[in-house]
């Protein structure tokens, strides 16, 4: 079957997955989720029939069983975003149609966890046996903050990976604009994360007698204050760091080479080498996204509130950061309520043997392609496992646009066709490294 019919076959069986709405509804989604299962069982036949299954609510954990009990772990998740707005296709579709695969999940996170069952159902059709066991984890919460419930059953059993790869980012343009062409990202860490609300308050009063720092003034302050002042220093990390010394390797200019060197070697006034999107890949970030007030227009609140959401970069902590932004709240009288919070994870080594199995697998499926490790900004299920699993990557088999980097949660989610195949090889790959060792 040569590539484009496998990318055809593929997917129409992603399509089945996408037809199945899985937004997360508590208390009103099982049936749903059930579904999915059972179209599950019926493309992967042999690897529902032959791994140990256990179920979670609607959380699953496949064993497909290795000939000694080292442990690889492959994750993504079942559950995907709302999808509001004008779709070109109906979001929950599957519709295929110009050399696209088109729906909600086609990119997160459906079709990587389509590519890594159908991988294990060929690598037992062809009577292969994984050196170690190979779980498949696949949460049914993963936009809603995921759960524990499958790290705490493998603690329980005693089980450690020495490697788990989730859902990440992807291969992509590069993320500096003078390396140029695509690369694969393999996230080694992702940033911490906190919702924080920030509060100030007043007597209120008729907007006719408005008096002076109110509370949506301060706030006012206190938001241009946060943005306009460096408040988290940029640090390179151990993993950025050969990130740049990799990129430097892949770009011909030599200027733009030494510029990337001088980076990763972190010579003085590096951070000014610096694009908006570079430093905020490297730092921790803060972003206003929600706020209320008053009710009526006339009227003065006696409290107001903004939202930050602070991505939170290796090397610092949350209490930290909060203690930071509060030295600023502190001058505008605002009181701050941390939501939610986690710390960032720890950063894999990427000179290490774990990421070397994964680059080995990548660098087949993408011949020529750089293989660049990174932070990655947002979150993923991997938070819950970094305290069993000494080496966590996040990497999504796929090799996409810029374009269609930014349709994760937008309208007109998709995927070329023509990448699919490249997903399932990677797996068979990666399990196929498991070999020798």
């Amino acid at each position: 079957m040569d590539k484009q019919e496998r990318a055809m076959g593929y997917a129409r069986g992603i399509s089945r997955m996408i037809q199945v709405d899985t937004v997360r509804c508590p208390g009103r989604d099982r049936e749903n989720f059930d579904r999915l299962h059972t179209v599950m069982e019926e493309l992967f036949p042999r690897t529902f029939r032959t791994c140990t299954r256990w179920d979670f609510e609607s959380s699953l954990l496949l064993r497909w069983q290795g000939r000694n009990r080292r442990a690889l772990v492959l994750m993504s998740h079942q559950d995907v975003v709302e999808a509001p707005g004008s779709w070109t296709y109906p979001p929950f579709s599957g519709t295929i149609a110009g050399g696209r695969l088109w729906g909600r999940g086609t990119l997160d996170v459906k079709g990587n966890l389509f590519s890594i069952l159908q991988a294990i159902e060929e690598l037992m059709a062809e009577g292969f046996v994984p050196p170690w066991d190979v779980y498949v984890a696949s949460s049914h919460e993963e936009e809603t903050g995921g759960n524990t419930l499958i790290v705490d059953f493998l603690r329980q059993q005693g089980v450690i990976p020495e490697l788990l790869v989730d859902e990440g980012s992807s291969v992509q343009p590069c993320p500096e604009p003078g390396v140029g062409g695509y690369a694969a990202m393999v996230a080694v860490a992702e940033k911490g994360y906190a919702d924080i609300r920030c509060v100030a308050r007043g007597p209120g009063g008729h907007a006719s007698i408005p008096g002076k720092w109110t509370p949506l003034p301060r706030l006012g302050a206190f938001m241009c204050e946060v943005e306009s002042a460096d408040l988290f220093p940029l640090r390179m990390d151990q993993a950025s760091a050969e990130m740049y010394r990799r990129m430097a390797a892949l770009t011909p200019n030599g200027s733009e080479r030494e510029r990337l060197a001088g980076i990763a070697g972190q010579q003085p006034g590096w951070q000014q080498l610096l694009g908006d999107r570079q430093r905020a890949m490297l730092g921790t970030t803060v972003a206003f996204t929600m706020a209320g007030g008053s009710q009526a227009a006339n009227v003065i609140p006696q409290e107001a509130y903004v939202t930050c959401n602070i991505r939170i970069a290796p090397g610092e902590t949350v209490d930290g950061t909060v203690k930071t932004l509060r030295t600023v709240a502190d001058r505008h009288q605002i009181e701050l309520e941390v939501l939610r919070s986690n710390e960032p994870s720890p950063v894999t080594d990427p000179a290490g043997a774990a990421f070397a199995r994964v680059e080995r697998a990548i660098r087949k499926v993408w011949p020529g392609v750089g293989v660049l490790p990174f932070l990655l900004s947002g979150g993923t299920d991997t938070k819950h496992f970094v305290g069993l699993c000494p080496n966590c990557l996040r990497f999504t088999a796929y090799r996409i646009s810029a374009e269609q980097q930014g349709l994760c949660h937008a309208v007109d989610e998709n995927v070329d066709l023509d990448t699919i195949p490249d997903g399932v090889d990677f797996f068979k790959r990666l399990i196929q490294e498991l070999e020798g060792e």
